[in-house]
């Protein structure tokens, strides 16, 4: 039962990523995306290389404030939590499903927890994914407000806005909800430790803000060499959207999706030639792939 659950949840997947990627070929022209490309020079792919390895290391720290929150034993050092970070980045955007690498850290600090073990270790990594999305419809309503949007947009944002705030809330108090909630979910909130320190908690929330940010910007920077005409308050709007397409579960790891998203809305917001929007998406993928490959290169000399 169990393979054939996960078979038709792949297939799902593939179906979602081919359909997304079928939508961008028929859109674009493939001598626009190489013409964009040509459009972006080295440093500035390097700068948003740069800033997207930041976004690692921001999301590390944010990583170490929730064990803090949740009364690890043992928090690990920053280099020692920005390396296995880096790892993680390696797994998730090359392997599919975009939450390999995150199960990898909840087990291997499983011994932070003592007796709580690597359920109490994977909880915690699900309550930073949940963090992770707030912080993109976070910055999403910023945008919004700076660069407009259509009234579908507006109203669908909003209802993702309102539900990662109350996911947020909520976190602290699973535990608590549990006995209230379907027993899968009650299984599932079970699992969530409960906060032993606040200020912890709330930077991670501030961290969570800052770490798209910084992948907001790296767009940005991509977004600008190819159409000087695009806004950061733009980005904000663009980069966050295309980036909450990773949780969807009907993609592997966003592809084909997130390029859609560039494409559609660079299209219809920003007046953008679709093949620009396309390649701007493909080359914050690549800063992404760059800093995943720096985990692989981690992962293969430092095996324990």
């Amino acid at each position: 039962m169990a393979s054939a659950r996960t078979w038709w949840v792949w297939a799902a997947r593939l179906v979602g990523t081919s359909a997304g990627i079928a939508y961008v070929v028929y859109k674009i022209k493939l001598g626009d995306v190489e013409a964009a490309f040509h459009r972006i020079s080295i440093a500035t792919l390097g700068a948003a290389t740069v800033l997207v390895g930041l976004n690692v290391v921001a999301g590390a720290e944010r990583w170490r404030q929730l064990l803090r929150a949740y009364a690890a034993i043992e928090v690990p050092t920053l280099p020692r939590a920005t390396s296995l970070y880096y790892v993680s980045f390696f797994y998730n955007n090359y392997l599919p499903g975009a939450v390999t690498g995150d199960v990898m850290r909840g087990v291997v600090t499983r011994d932070v927890f003592g007796e709580r073990g690597a359920t109490a270790g994977l909880a915690v990594v699900l309550v930073e994914r949940a963090l992770g999305l707030f912080g993109v419809f976070l910055l999403l309503a910023v945008g919004l407000v700076a660069a407009g949007g259509t009234r579908a947009l507006w109203i669908w944002s909003a209802v993702g806005i309102a539900l990662s705030i109350a996911l947020v809330a909520l976190l602290p108090f699973a535990r608590r909800l549990a006995p209230r909630l379907p027993e899968r979910l009650a299984a599932l909130a079970r699992r969530v430790p409960a906060v032993e320190s606040w200020s912890p908690f709330l930077l991670a929330v501030v961290l969570s803000v800052g770490t798209q940010l910084l992948v907001a910007v790296a767009g940005w920077l991509l977004l600008r060499a190819i159409d000087p005409a695009i806004g950061l308050g733009d980005s904000l709007l663009l980069v966050p959207l295309a980036a909450a397409t990773t949780f969807l579960p009907i993609t592997v790891g966003g592809a084909g999706a997130r390029e859609a998203v560039y494409v559609t809305l660079g299209a219809s917001l920003f007046h953008m030639v679709p093949g620009d929007a396309a390649a701007a998406s493909v080359a914050l993928w690549l800063a992404h792939l760059v800093n995943g490959a720096i985990g692989g290169v981690i992962q293969l000399t430092r095996r324990a």
